[in-house]
């Protein structure tokens, strides 16, 4: 039960910040660049992002629940989360100064959200999944 409450909660929790950290960051022309590989606001594909965050949710829950020793749920959380946000974002960064034309802080700030947008999902991951029970014998 606490897969699934944490995939839809860490999932609500990646699209608000995705939300808040682009309607930031894109007020402030730092990706100014992006916008040419962008799909307009004619064709949006919200449901798209629905999707990839339910499933990013899953998989980061997914993995956690294997990983987590149940001692601290928020220091675990913020262990994996950094880890997780470091493993997905800084080869993406690479990927994408490599295969698009796109200014390189445009994209160490995108790299940079995801980072941090990874690292908040895994600290609430890590309090939904809590402390282990110990088992009586």
């Amino acid at each position: 039960m606490k897969l699934v409450i944490s995939t839809i909660v860490s999932a609500i929790v990646l699209l608000l910040l995705a939300f808040v950290f682009y309607t930031l960051v894109f007020s402030t022309g730092h990706m100014s660049s992006f916008v040419h590989i962008m799909r307009g606001p004619q064709d949006p594909k919200l449901w798209a992002n629905i999707v990839g965050s339910l499933l990013q949710g899953f998989f980061l829950s997914f993995v956690y629940k294997y990983y987590y020793k149940g001692i601290s749920p928020f220091k675990e959380g913020f262990m994996f989360g950094l880890l997780m946000g470091l493993l997905l974002s800084v080869p993406y960064m690479f990927f994408m100064w490599a295969n698009y034309l796109v200014r390189y802080y445009g994209v160490i700030l995108d790299g940079a959200g995801m980072g941090f947008r990874i690292l908040v999902t895994c600290i609430i991951i890590g309090l939904i999944f809590g402390k282990k029970e110990v088992k009586q014998a």
